[in-house]
């Protein structure tokens, strides 16, 4: 395999893609190729996890960075269905615990509005000027206001904080609900 080299230097961006190609190439010189490359991309997570109370790797830039837990939770789901012994279902779930607010410091807000005990009910969508929310609308989260403050205000009109999107933010979390169902209910 010419390109077996190329998959795996990309793992980290295609590795819950392309753990599904092992059984169907089924090539010992691919499958070990892109194993290590698992094992060191698990590796990685682990240290960026470690730098953080959340369990999970998380870096805000500028505005929430809640989408880009709820992808990383959604690739994590395939990653660990891919490489069991690798990849543990606890980043998958640690994803969603963050989401619905299960996480230390003063934000513990859920942000799927309606969902948790203390969801963000006033967010930015089509309904911002009624300060009102979608019920399961999925919202960014926190955002770093610098130097380094964080902050999620109860204000409709800050798109950086409690934007609604449909697309990525709410269809990764609604496949996490789906993904941890499956996880917790196994037979």
């Amino acid at each position: 395999m010419a390109h077996t080299k190329d998959i795996a230097a990309n793992f980290e961006r295609t590795g819950y893609i392309v753990g599904k190609t092992l059984t169907v190439i089924n090539d010992s010189a691919y499958t070990n190729a892109i194993t290590m490359a698992a094992k060191n991309f698990y590796i990685k997570i682990v240290a960026q996890g470690k730098k953080t109370p959340y369990g999970i790797p998380y870096e805000p830039n500028i505005w929430g960075a809640g989408w880009n837990i709820q992808n990383f939770g959604y690739r994590q789901y395939f990653l660990h269905k891919a490489f069991p012994q690798i990849f543990l279902a606890a980043y998958m779930l640690d994803a969603m615990n963050f989401i619905l607010g299960c996480h230390p410091g003063t934000n513990t807000a859920s942000f799927a509005s309606g969902v948790g005990s203390r969801s963000v009910t006033t967010a930015y969508g089509f309904n911002r000027a009624d300060w009102s929310y979608i019920p399961g609308g999925i919202v960014s989260g926190t955002a770093l206001i610098r130097p380094d403050f964080p902050e999620l205000l109860t204000w409709p009109f800050l798109w950086q904080q409690t934007e609604y999107v449909l697309g990525g933010g709410t269809t990764d979390y609604l496949f996490l609900v789906l993904a941890a169902n499956d996880e917790l209910n196994k037979k």
